[in-house]
């Protein structure tokens, strides 16, 4: 994909699709979250390269990111 800031000199992603040989607009990691500059595909955080987009107010640091990951975990546990 031209103008991918994750596509390698080589032709390969360095992002979600690491390794691999860019699929260009077959790549749905192309549209951000207009919320938070991290989020890509509506829940894949680049910051952090995992699935779980949990907005720029819960993710300055890795801790604060994976705390409210178990948080909405638990949450949800309780729920069923």
């Amino acid at each position: 994909m031209k103008g991918c800031p994750r596509l390698g000199t080589d032709g390969r992603c360095k992002g979600l699709y690491y390794g691999f040989k860019c699929i260009e607009d077959k790549c749905q990691m192309t549209d951000r979250d207009a919320s938070c500059i991290h989020c890509l595909g509506g829940d894949y955080c680049d910051k952090y390269g995992r699935f779980g987009c949990v907005g720029p107010g819960n993710c300055g640091t890795k801790e604060e990111y994976m705390s409210f990951v178990r948080k909405a975990r638990e949450r949800a546990e309780s729920y069923q």
